[in-house]
């Protein structure tokens, strides 16, 4: 017998919300502002003149007071800042913009003709500068110097912009399918039906028979049936036996037609006057609500996996381009003094140029190795630690040569982890043992131990050691023990070391006397058994000499 159908004379209507992935299809291409701040006319067209090429907004202040009030209307990828300028010099200037928050990362480079100290770069550089740099200025240095933090900005801004619309498209959606539902439960335009206990339909809405594609007035499939896959009666009977009220949110059902579509089924145990039971029930479509969400989903991962490889990239990029830079430091070093009598002053004032570039790019480049890693997930595979230390030795040579440093090494294991990460883990405990040596050549021994559980490494050297009460304090961000003169750095190396390994699973602690040398000790999970690989340790081998 077929079912008889409930009376229902409203019109079904239903809205199709735009897809997620047109509301991610754009993206800021508005040209980025860069202020140049000067009292002086013939400077400011000099250095507008430079960045011409950079083809962005170049915006100019003749006065701190005039930039301040530019500051507040728009934002800008970097500020050029005169140092000596009349009423309100650029330090003054600088340490304003840094109290509003708006601005407080915004990049600020010192431009200047002063023959400044050391303790004028200082101070402009605790008010926030990124850089400092020197009238004549070198237009390809300072073009390049800008083009940076213009791609910085620019690469922010897209994130930004980017999870502004996936936020908003979010919105958008969530507020459609409210709308959508409010609406279909006042046209009920949803399949409302009363069916036996065993699940013969007794009587059904038109939006039931339309949703399911079904004509009304002809027999209709059993509820059980319609499932897909299909179910047995048992089982639509036995959760209301328990609760009264069963609910899926999501759920496939079969057309007439054999296509299968997403519905939510709501079904409640019911009891008549006459004392007779049957299952009432509610089903919609949710087929759009859950491709939206499987969009959404996509979306998401896909902007997380792009962020990784921006991250990746930049970690790499500047990795591989630390040791050429020293490299280039520690030649152009070589010529000044070797040829020092044969070079005339332009030569001499070329080659300070080269100096100095190398040592802010040095500056910058360990600046993005910082900023690209913070809060990145490694990718973990198989790292060959014995092959790794060749490369690390590699990109460690020159300051080897310099030192005449021996490194030796007992063969080394593979383990699961970063390989970047790993790799700068190795470099920055090696170049610590070279840095930090005593009148004797460094001598570098690199060993492992282990048990069932963990690898234990081992990097020594014979240095001039850490005294006990500082032997926590070195792990921390910016600790120094000794004057960047008397030995150069940024104070994060150990920091950074110790991030590594608790993110690979272990630990990191040191052994040392003043005077005697240090161990630097470090664990690492081993790998599983059925992916082991342990390499039989022997006689120590020179990695170097």
């Amino acid at each position: 017998m077929a079912p008889a159908a409930i009376n229902n004379n409203s019109q079904s209507q239903s809205s199709q919300p735009p897809a997620v992935n047109q509301a991610l299809s754009g993206s800021p291409t508005n040209k980025v502002n860069i202020l140049i701040v000067d009292d002086r006319a013939d400077k400011i067209l000099a250095l507008e003149s430079i960045l011409l090429e950079l083809n962005e907004n170049i915006v100019c202040a003749q006065s701190g007071k005039e930039a301040l009030k530019l500051l507040l209307q728009d934002d800008y990828a970097v500020i050029l800042l005169d140092v000596s300028m009349p009423v309100m010099d650029g330090y003054e200037t600088a340490e304003l913009i840094r109290r509003r928050e708006r601005n407080e990362r915004t990049p600020i480079i010192f431009v200047t003709a002063i023959n400044s100290t050391d303790s004028h770069a200082s101070k402009g550089y605790s008010l926030g500068a990124v850089d400092y740099i020197f009238a004549p200025v070198v237009a390809d240095v300072l073009r390049a110097k800008v083009a940076v933090f213009i791609d910085l900005f620019k690469k922010s801004a897209q994130v930004k912009y980017q999870a502004e619309l996936l936020h908003a498209a979010a919105e958008r959606r969530a507020d459609q399918l409210d709308t959508r539902l409010r609406s279909l439960l006042n046209r009920i335009d949803v399949g409302v039906f009363r069916a036996e206990l065993d699940g013969s339909i007794i009587e059904a809405n038109p939006a039931f028979f339309r949703l399911l594609g079904l004509e009304n007035g002809i027999a209709t499939p059993n509820l059980a049936s319609l499932y897909s896959p299909t179910r047995a009666r048992n089982e639509l009977l036995s959760p209301l036996r328990a609760t009264g009220t069963e609910r899926e949110p999501e759920v496939q059902m079969r057309r007439a037609n054999g296509d299968t579509i997403w519905v939510s089924v709501t079904r409640s145990l019911h009891t008549s006057d006459d004392g007779r039971e049957y299952i009432e029930g509610l089903i919609e479509d949710v087929s759009e609500r859950k491709l939206a969400a499987d969009v959404l989903v996509r979306k998401v991962e896909q902007l997380a996996r792009s962020n990784a490889d921006l991250e990746q990239f930049a970690y790499v990029s500047a990795h591989d381009l630390k040791e050429p830079l020293r490299m280039v430091s520690a030649y152009s070093t070589l010529i000044a003094h070797r040829y020092d009598q044969t070079l005339d002053g332009e030569g001499k004032q070329y080659l300070s140029y080269v100096l100095d570039g190398a040592r802010h790019a040095q500056q910058l480049i360990n600046d993005l190795l910082t900023f690209s890693r913070a809060g990145a997930e490694e990718t973990v595979k198989s790292v060959d630690l014995e092959a790794l230390l060749k490369r690390t030795i590699f990109n460690l040579q020159a300051a080897i040569d310099e030192k005449q440093a021996v490194i030796l090494s007992e063969p080394l294991p593979v383990v699961d982890g970063d390989p970047v990460l790993l790799g700068q883990l190795l470099q920055n405990l090696i170049s610590n043992a070279i840095k930090f040596c005593a009148d004797a050549p460094p001598m570098v021994r690199i060993s492992v131990a282990g048990d069932e559980k963990e690898w234990q490494f081992c990097v020594s050297d014979n240095g001039i050691g850490i005294s006990p009460q500082y032997q926590e304090r070195i792990f921390g961000m910016f600790q120094r023990l000794h004057s960047r003169k008397a030995y150069p750095g940024t104070g994060i190396g150990l920091a950074l070391c110790r991030k590594v390994v608790e993110r690979h699973g272990g630990r990191i602690w040191v052994e040392s006397e003043t005077g005697k040398g240090s161990k630097f000790l470090f664990s690492l999970q081993r790998k599983d058994a059925s992916g082991a690989h342990v390499v039989q340790s022997g006689e120590q081998q020179p990695a170097h000499e």
